[in-house]
C-alpha cells in the first residue's frame, strides 16, 4: 500500500503512530507522474501517502507503512489517500487537466469480506465529480496470493467502476503467470529494484523477459524507478511503453502538479531527442565495425 521509490531509513529510529497521525490530519498525498516513453505524453499520476511528521519532516510511505498496527488503521489510511486523491483529481479535471489517478490497493482490500472499498471509491468519485475512468488501481503481487476465484470476484468490483487495474511491483513476489490471463488487468508495473539495476545482466534479462511476457498477453508495461537517461533509453529499446521515476519527477504535492505539467513538454522533447541520437549512433557504430571484424 502506497509504497514508492523514496526510502531514507530515518524513521526507524523513532516511534511512529499512524493512528495518531491520521487523527491529527498529518497524512497527506503526493503525486508522481506516469508518462509514455515514446511520446513523453503524461498519462496520469500515482497517489503516494506522505506523513508530515513534527520531528522528522516529510516521510514517504516506505518509512511508516510497516508500523500500521491493525486492519482498521490500514482501512483508514487507504480511505484517506483515496479521499484526498479524488478531491485533487476533481479540481484538475474541472481546470482541464484530465489526469488518471492511480491508487494502491492493500491486500486487505482484496481479502476482507466486511469492507466494501469499491463502494467508498464510487462515493468519492461522485463527490469529486470524477468519472470512473479517471481512477486506476494498482495491486501488488502479495495481495493476489489468494484463491483465484475470490481475487477475480473482488477485483471485478473495482473494474466495474470503469477504471483500470495494474499488477504492481512485478518481479518481486510469487505471482502466478496464469493470473495474468485470468485477472482483469490492463497494465503491468515492473518493480524499481529491477529498473535501478539495468546495468546488471541478470536484471536486464528479467526486465526484458517481463516486458515480452506482458506483451504476449496484451498488457502494456510501466517501468518504476526510472532515474537516468540511460534507463529511459534502454527501456525504450526493449519496447517498454510507460515510465515513472525521479528522472521524470519526484512525487509532488497536488498544488505543484499543474506547474510541473507546464514545464514537462520541453523536458520530454530533450529525453526523446537524446534517445534518437543514441540510437542513430549505435547503428552507425555497427556499420563501421562490422567490416573490420569480417577482415580480421
Amino acid at each position: 500500500m502506497t509504497m514508492d521509490d523514496t526510502q531514507t531509513g530515518t524513521a526507524g529510529r523513532h516511534e511512529l503512530d499512524v493512528g495518531e497521525a491520521l487523527e491529527r490530519g498529518e497524512i497527506d498525498v503526493h503525486f508522481q507522474p506516469k508518462v509514455d516513453l515514446r511520446s513523453g505524453r503524461v498519462l496520469g499520476v500515482e497517489a503516494l501517502a506522505r506523513w508530515e511528521h513534527c520531528d522528522l519532516g516529510l516521510l514517504p510511505a516506505a518509512e511508516f507503512i510497516h508500523t500500521v498496527e491493525s486492519d482498521a488503521q490500514m482501512r483508514s489510511l487507504t480511505e484517506r489517500v483515496i479521499g484526498i486523491s479524488t478531491q485533487a483529481g476533481g479540481d484538475w479535471w474541472r481546470s482541464g487537466l484530465r489526469l488518471q489517478l492511480s491508487v494502491n490497493l492493500p491486500a486487505i482490500a482484496v481479502s476482507a469480506t466486511d469492507w466494501n472499498l469499491a463502494a467508498f471509491v464510487s462515493s468519492s468519485l461522485s463527490t469529486a465529480g470524477l468519472p470512473g475512468e479517471a481512477f486506476h488501481f494498482d495491486v501488488t503481487e502479495d495481495a493476489l496470493l489468494l484463491d483465484t476465484e475470490q481475487v477475480t470476484n473482488r477485483l471485478a468490483q473495482f473494474t466495474e467502476l470503469g477504471g483500470g487495474l495494474a499488477i504492481d511491483d512485478f518481479g518481486t513476489g510469487y505471482f502466478s503467470l496464469r493470473q495474468l490471463i485470468e485477472l482483469p488487468l490492463d497494465e503491468l508495473k515492473i518493480d524499481r529494484s529491477l529498473i535501478l539495476h539495468l546495468d546488471d545482466d541478470d536484471c536486464r534479462t528479467i526486465v526484458r523477459a517481463a516486458i515480452h511476457l506482458a506483451h504476449q498477453v496484451g498488457l502494456p508495461v510501466v517501468a518504476e524507478g526510472v532515474e537516468t537517461r540511460d534507463a529511459w533509453q534502454q527501456l525504450r529499446s526493449m519496447g517498454c511503453e510507460r515510465a515513472q521515476g525521479f528522472l521524470i519527477s519526484p512525487p509532488v504535492p497536488s498544488r505543484e502538479v499543474p506547474a510541473w505539467l507546464a514545464s514537462w513538454n520541453q523536458r520530454a522533447r530533450e529525453l526523446s531527442s537524446t534517445a534518437r541520437i543514441k540510437h542513430r549512433r549505435s547503428r552507425t557504430t555497427k556499420r563501421t565495425t562490422a567490416p573490420a571484424e569480417a577482415t580480421a
